[in-house]
């Protein structure tokens, strides 16, 4: 495996949910790179149904009230995922939309980035999606799919050893 592979592959090992920041602030160019990752992720069709609500600390204090843990409170950053399954692709033989399918794929690319910038992160969903809408003012039919929490953490991003399904309980060779 090449150096490049190797790097990538690493990176993903780093990655973990994190739930406590120790207050620094991300600089603005990382961050504008951490924003350009989810204005550049794939979505169906292209049709790109997503919508970001950036809080700091200096407009977050009706957010914080929607949040369940103290530490993420302490996230110099929160991103509010939201969805317009309106805008979004739907797939003809079952009437699924992708409009979640959208976001998540556009986290989860950041958060990637955010890993390789040595920024942690954290999907939050553990929210009340109403109790964010009515304090972001976000329109009733756009979606809010999720908190994404960003910060420096506390501890280094390293590799954690978590309890996994083994592969032969997740993937099935040529038929189910």
């Amino acid at each position: 495996m090449d150096a490049k592979l190797t790097t990538f592959y690493e990176l993903y090992d780093r990655r973990k949910s994190i739930r406590d920041f120790d207050g620094r602030p991300i600089e603005p160019e990382v961050f504008a790179r951490l924003l350009a990752t989810l204005q550049r992720a794939q979505s169906a069709a292209n049709r790109q149904p997503l919508h970001f609500v950036i809080a700091d600390n200096a407009n977050r204090e009706p957010l914080n009230a929607c949040l369940t843990k103290e530490g993420f409170k302490a996230a110099p950053l929160l991103i509010v995922v939201c969805a317009d399954q309106k805008q979004a692709w739907t797939r003809k033989a079952d009437g699924v939309n992708f409009a979640w399918v959208d976001a998540a794929i556009a986290v989860t690319e950041m958060i990637g980035a955010a890993t390789a910038e040595g920024i942690g992160a954290c999907w939050v969903a553990a929210i009340d999606p109403q109790a964010v809408r009515v304090s972001l003012n976000i329109p009733g039919h756009i979606d809010v799919v999720a908190i994404i929490a960003l910060g420096y953490p506390k501890t280094d991003l390293v590799r954690e050893e978590k309890t996994r399904k083994q592969l032969t309980e997740l993937i099935h060779n040529g038929r189910w």
